[in-house]
């Protein structure tokens, strides 16, 4: 089974989970549905993550939607 790294971020820092399996980090992903999603990296839309090849994943970061302006 593959494993995945997840940070989750927060507005008082982060948690880390190492050694995720891929169902809970899809968990973890709908478990938080406004913050924005990354894999190993790059931004991904919520819609794809059914269409994510996970084997080649390594790590999944979640990070609050940043607003601009004044």
């Amino acid at each position: 089974n593959k494993m995945v790294n997840v940070t989750i971020m927060n507005e008082t820092g982060h948690t880390e989970m190492e050694s995720v399996s891929v169902d809970e980090t899809i968990e973890v992903i709908n478990n938080h549905p406004t913050h924005w999603l990354f894999v190993d990296g790059a931004a991904v839309q919520r819609s794809a993550v059914n269409t994510i090849n996970w084997e080649s994943v390594n790590e999944v970061t979640l990070s609050p939607a940043i607003v601009g302006g004044e």
